[in-house]
């Protein structure tokens, strides 16, 4: 029979809920599609005038996906304190730490996100619109400015990765082969960041290189919050 007096201290609680874990794929889509609606980064051999024209034609895309980067910093926000408090519970403090270190990576890596898409959105709204050499100027640094700091989101992101790949190869809270995956992913993060000083056309902003390292990083995030989902209490 059912011991409906049982004390509120011995209901074990799930340290996070599974829409909190869900957050982080949503986190994912909501992020990556308001980069999309930016565009294609201009290259560094446009010219200021090129770069103008390219913003004012997509004007009403780059300022519509500003309320999807709104959108995916709260889904940010939300899941890396999430991961914090799985990593927490489920070491019993023991990696508090790591949990620390892998919530602010992850905080950097929004805000850089959104730093770099405002200084965006700060070149289409009017600016680009405006005929001059200082505004061409302007639209140029701010845009230089959006990309890096877009590019700078892989340091704080692979600072996560390892993070949580350190804290759940000690707790046994992923497989070994999965710790290992976000590694080499790490790694791939930090070597994919070389557009900030390369002008290579397979090396610069929105190159090759820019996409392909990036991919393996956040396909990582998005398995590693499928799999808390999949263990969350309801």
């Amino acid at each position: 029979m059912l011991d409906l007096d049982t004390r509120k201290g011995d209901i074990p609680r799930p340290s996070y809920t599974r829409l909190g874990a869900l957050s982080g794929a949503l986190f994912i889509v909501a992020f990556n599609l308001a980069l999309f609606d930016l565009g294609a980064p201009p290259k560094a051999s446009d010219s200021s005038a090129e770069v103008a024209s390219i913003l004012v034609g997509a004007h009403g895309r780059i300022l519509g996906g500003m309320y999807l980067a709104g959108l995916a910093l709260m889904l940010g926000i939300w899941f890396f304190a999430t991961a914090r408090s799985w990593l927490i519970s489920a070491s019993d403090g023991a990696e508090t730490q790591l949990a620390d270190t892998a919530f602010a990576g992850g905080l950097f890596a929004i805000a850089l996100g959104v730093l770099g898409m405002l200084l965006y959105y700060g070149a289409t709204y009017k600016v680009a619109r405006e005929s001059g050499l200082s505004s061409l100027s302007t639209v140029r640094a701010l845009t230089d400015g959006g990309n890096a700091a877009i590019e700078l989101t892989k340091f704080p992101l692979a600072t996560f990765i390892i993070a949580v790949s350190l804290a759940a190869s000690r707790t046994g809270l992923l497989a070994r082969w999965l710790v290992c995956v976000g590694a080499a992913c790490a790694v791939v993060l930090l070597a994919s960041a070389i557009p900030l000083f390369s002008h290579g056309s397979f090396t610069q902003f929105g190159g090759g290189l820019d996409v392909i390292g990036g991919a393996p990083g956040v396909l990582w995030i998005f398995a590693l919050s499928l799999i808390m989902a999949r263990r969350a209490g309801r």
